[in-house]
Order: C-alpha cells, then structure tokens, then sequence
C-alpha cells in the first residue's frame, strides 16, 4: 500500500464541484431517471455535485468535500476554482507477476516484478470479511489465505453504495479483486449529497484499514475508483495526502489541488469531452482539461502521448453527445513517473450529460488495474 512521500501540493481555497451520479456502467443508477436535474451549490471550499438523473434532494458540502445531490434545486453559492481528478499511488515492486496466491487472483497483473505484501488480514484465515459502512464483494475463489488485490469503489451522490455494487459485481473486476462499497455519511439520509472531507476522511481512512486486518489483501494493489462525488473524494483524499491507494481510476471528476501531496501515482482518468455538470457554476470544465492537469505534474508527464484501444465490445454509439462518430478518446502520456493514461470519450450516456460511466469505463478500470 502506498505511503507518504515529498511532493508539494497547491490547494486551492474555493471550490464548487458539480456532478452527477451514474449507479451502472453508462447509464443512471438507482434512484435517478435519464434527464437534466436541479442544480448544486457549494459553501466556500466545497466539493458538491448536482444529479442531473438522480430523485429529490439538493446538493451541498463542506470543505474539501466532493458530493453530488439528486435532482432538486439550489441557490448557486461559492465559486468554484476547478474540479479535480484523483491518481493513485504507486508502490515498489508493483506490476504483477501472475504470482501471489489462488484466491481469484491474488497477486496477478500484467507487469513484471510484483512483490506480494499480505495484509494483517491473511492471519485470520477466513473466507468471511465485513467491513462497517461497507458492502463487500469476494471474488472467485477467496479462502482469505492467499493475498488479493482490492478496489475501493466510492458511489456518486444521489445513491448509495448499492449503485457501484451493481456497476461491478458481475465484471472481471469483481471476479478477480476484492470489491470494497462504502457508503458516505449522508448516503443513509434523504438528501445523499455525496462524499465530504469533513464527514467522511476518518470513514474512509477506517475503510481502509479494515481492509488490511479484517481482509487477506496484497498491500501492494490496493486500488481506488468512484463516480462523480465518489471520483471527488478520491481527488480530496490524494490532494490532503490521505489516499493511501496504490492507483486509481476516477470517473468524472473535478480539480482540487495542483499535486497530489504524497508525489507520483498510476492513475487511469476518464472524463466526457461536454461533461455538463463540468460546465455548471463557473467550474468551465466540461472537457476535463483542467481535470487532467493534477495527473500530468504529480506524474511528471510529457504533453506527448499514445493512443490505446480499450475494449469497446459493450458500446453501440453510432454517435457522441458532440454529434461525432463516438469515440472513447483514449491515450496513454508518455514520460511518466507513473503510469498515466486519459480517456476523454464523446459517450453521450447518462441521460446525454456525458457525465456518467462511459460504455467501456468498467473494462477499461479493469485492464488499467491489471495493467499495473
């Protein structure tokens, strides 16, 4: 699992971040119909997202919070200074030798070198793991004996954690990495206004150590995503030094910060071209590009990159939301400390907001993971 290291952050003092939430892979989650939603306001140094899909409720956060409220309505407060997306952190001797243990594959990946690190977790031997405020998801084959990687989905606002379980639970991913769903504070509250720093850092910093004593984890691969809010968060957390996550891969996300505090991380960031929630309240971010820039200076990349091919096989988009033939718009920058790659895709999804999880994005967090 990563660890603190030198690097410096600028934080920026204001921020108003809109999203919406997306509970399937491109397509509206629980609670939310296709659509255009109320609109979301944050407090001075908030991160709050708006559903444009998403029942009732209103959207508002506290500092270096991310959140995303369902439909419903807000005075516009605070200005926002840019939204950001959120890398991981890579570790030594990350990769994955295809060694490691049995347990749905534990250890595996794609690279070369892959030291495996059990977690305290392995000690208890068991097949059984529950982690307060969380579902959890055990891939084929757990004994709790042989160490696993794991991902920490966190969910959009206007759902719970039932929205990214249902994103997941039937994708290689969920077969083959130990699922953590935890659900923010306000997600059991009629509003669901997301993830907030100032209601949910000790919950997650309490997630992930659960994971590590209560599950049989290789430390080396423990890994991020999130939608929207749950993006957010993860951004939060890595800019306060607080994600210890060994990559990450954000879903419409939103700038906080300059650099992540504890340095370089892997990161697989994936956003619309005309995010419409990126567009809202003076953020002006709907192609990500301000979204993008965090990455490039914590991964001290290059502006040079390459195209890559994700698996399309579950896109049919004949069209984007940019009336160009569709386009996942992936590519991977070169120069890199970590490994860096942006998918900035035209899928309208979403109720045509090209804010929700584009047709690919489940697949492709997988490939990125197992890449590593």
């Amino acid at each position: 699992m990563r660890y603190s290291r030198s690097g410096s952050i600028g934080v920026v003092a204001v921020l108003a971040l809109v999203a919406c939430s997306a509970g399937d892979d491109g397509g509206p989650g629980p609670g939310g119909g296709s659509g255009s939603g109320g609109s979301g306001v944050s407090s001075a140094g908030t991160m709050s997202m708006s559903a444009g899909t998403a029942s009732g409720g209103t959207a508002s956060s506290a500092a270096g919070t991310s959140s995303t409220g369902g439909g419903g309505t807000t005075s516009s407060a605070g200005g926002g200074a840019g939204n950001v997306a959120g890398g991981g952190a890579s570790s030594a001797g990350t990769g994955g030798g295809g060694s490691g243990g049995s347990g749905g594959g534990g250890g595996s990946g794609g690279g070369v070198n892959h030291v495996v690190k059990p977690s305290a977790g392995c000690a208890k031997q068991s097949a059984q793991v529950t982690i307060a405020n969380s579902l959890v998801g055990i891939p084929s084959g757990y004994t709790g004996k042989d160490p696993v990687p794991v991902v920490i989905a966190f969910h959009a606002a206007g759902n719970d954690n039932t929205s990214m379980q249902n994103t997941f639970k039937t994708s290689d991913l969920a077969k083959k990495y130990l699922m953590v769903y935890p659900n923010s504070t306000s997600a059991t509250t009629a509003n669901k206004t997301g993830w907030s720093m100032q209601a949910d850092k000790n919950r997650a910093l309490e997630v992930q150590a659960a994971v590590l004593s209560e599950a049989c984890v290789d430390e080396n691969r423990v890994y991020a995503t999130g939608h929207s809010s749950g993006a957010q968060f993860v951004v939060a957390l890595l800019c306060s030094g607080d994600g210890n996550f060994d990559a990450v891969a954000p879903v419409a996300s939103s700038v906080a910060c300059q650099k992540w505090k504890n340095g370089p991380v892997p990161a697989l960031v994936i956003h619309g071209v005309q995010d419409q929630e990126r567009t809202k309240y003076g953020l002006n971010d709907g192609d990500g590009k301000k979204d993008l820039q965090p990455y490039l200076a914590s991964n001290m990349c290059t502006m040079n990159s390459t195209p890559f091919d994700p698996d399309l096989s579950r896109c049919g988009n004949v069209q984007g939301v940019d009336g160009k033939p569709f386009n996942d718009g992936c590519v991977e920058f070169s120069g890199c400390s970590a490994k860096t790659q942006w998918c900035n895709h035209n899928d309208p999804n979403y109720g045509t907001t090209n804010h929700g999880i584009p047709c690919f994005g489940v697949r492709a967090i997988y490939d990125f993971f197992e890449s590593l």
